[in-house]
C-alpha cells in the first residue's frame, strides 16, 4: 500500500501568510505598536523556538510563551507575552491559505496512494486552518504530535503511524520542507523521503532522497520512487 507521509506548514498550508496576518492582528488587539518589517524578526524567533521544541529544550506552553517574551525583549515592547500568544493563538486557528498550487499538488499525490498529514502544530491551529482552506476531511489520516505523544524527528512519530496504519516502511514516502523534523525524522525511522525546498537552498545534516524544488519535482520523485521499490 503506498502511503505518503505529508508535512503541513510550509509544504502545503501557507504558514507564514497566516503568521503574518494574525501576528499584526494580535499587536493591534494588545495595543502594541507594530510595523510589518518586524515580522522577520518574529519568525527568526519563532523558528528558533520550534528548533528547541524539536530538540526537547522546551515544551509546547514554553514555546508559545517564550517567542512572545524574546520578540517583545528585541523590541523593547513592554507587554504580556502569555496574552500576546493567547490572542495570536486565537486569529491563526481560523486564518488558513494554501500554497500556489498545493490544492492540485495533493490531488494528483492522492491519485498515486494513499496521504497522511503529519505535523508538529498544535492541534486547534492546524484543524482550525485544515477546515479553513475546505480540507479537513482530504487525508486518509492526520497525525498530529500533541495527540500521539511523539513529535517530529522522533523516530517513534513515524512508527507509531505506521503501526497504528499496519503499513510498512518500504511502502511510505515522507514529503516536507524542514530538514531537521521531517527529513531528519525520516532518516532516523529509516524511511525514503522527499525535501521540499523551492528556495533552493542545498540540504545540511539530514539527507534526503530527494530534493525538490517544485511540486512538479516532488511528483516526479515520488513516481521515481514508486518505480524503484
Amino acid at each position: 500500500m503506498i502511503s505518503f507521509l505529508l508535512d503541513a506548514d510550509e509544504t502545503i498550508l501557507d504558514f507564514v501568510r497566516s503568521s503574518k496576518e494574525s501576528l499584526a492582528a494580535a499587536m493591534r488587539e494588545i495595543g502594541v505598536p507594530y510595523k510589518e518589517s518586524r515580522y522577520d524578526d518574529y519568525k527568526r524567533i519563532n523558528d528558533a523556538v520550534w528548533r528547541e521544541y524539536e530538540q526537547g529544550k522546551l515544551s509546547k506552553p514554553a514555546l508559545m510563551r517564550e517567542r512572545f517574551s524574546r520578540f517583545f525583549a528585541q523590541c523593547g515592547i513592554k507587554a504580556d507575552p502569555d496574552e500576546a500568544n493567547r490572542v495570536y493563538f486565537g486569529y491563526i486557528c481560523r486564518t488558513g491559505y494554501l500554497l500556489d498550487g498545493a490544492k492540485e499538488f495533493l490531488d494528483a499525490l492522492k491519485e498515486r496512494g494513499k496521504v497522511f498529514l503529519i505535523t508538529n502544530g498544535t492541534p486547534a491551529a492546524q484543524y482550525g486552518r485544515l477546515k479553513a482552506v475546505g480540507l479537513e476531511n482530504a487525508f486518509d489520516g492526520v497525525y498530529i504530535s500533541d495527540e500521539i505523544g511523539y513529535k517530529k524527528p522522533d523516530p517513534r512519530f513515524f512508527s507509531y503511524l505506521i503501526e497504528k496504519e499496519g503499513l510498512a516502511k518500504r511502502d511510505c514516502l515522507v514529503i516536507g520542507d524542514s530538514l531537521t523534523s521531517d527529513i531528519a525524522g525520516a532518516n532516523g525511522a529509516g524511511i525514503e523521503c522527499v525535501w521540499y525546498a523551492p528556495s533552493g537552498k542545498a540540504p545540511s545534516g539530514a539527507k534526503p532522497n530527494y530534493i525538490a524544488r517544485s511540486y512538479a519535482e516532488v511528483l516526479r520523485a515520488a513516481d521515481e520512487w514508486r518505480a524503484g521499490r
